[in-house]
């Protein structure tokens, strides 16, 4: 395969992982939204808000740096394994207790992402790409 093959689908992978991390974004907006979003209802208080709404932006934080990444070679090491850790972690931690189709959703979205975000640092590797 070309190098510049290999090249747009690494930036592919890159681009999908970036924007399957900045859609929780719209969870900033407020609870109505966070709930939507995820099928669930928050209960009374703000505590568990704040704490999504924190979660969303960690997020938005992921998202940029993954789109850096289909830019910036050096970036991709350092947002994969990021974007990785968090998907596969939030996989194994639903995986392994009861959830219900809003979480179950989630869960093989990120499977998918992370299926798709190994494959495209897989290829930067073995374009050379080591650091």
């Amino acid at each position: 395969m070309s190098p510049m093959i290999y090249e747009w689908m690494i930036r592919l992978s890159f681009g999908l992982a970036g924007l399957i991390h900045v859609l929780p974004l719209a969870g900033l907006l407020g609870r109505p939204m966070l709930e939507r979003a995820y099928g669930v209802t928050l209960g009374e208080g703000h505590d568990l808000t704040i704490l999504m709404q924190h979660r969303a932006l960690l997020f938005g934080l992921l998202a940029v740096a993954c789109f850096a990444a289909v830019l910036f070679p050096s970036w991709r090491w350092p947002a994969g394994v990021a974007a990785l850790v968090s998907m596969v972690g939030f996989v194994l931690i639903a995986a392994f207790q009861a959830h219900g189709l809003p979480i179950a959703k989630v869960m093989w979205i990120d499977v998918g992402a992370a299926l798709i975000l190994g494959f495209g640092l897989l290829l930067h590797f073995k374009a050379g790409h080591s650091t």
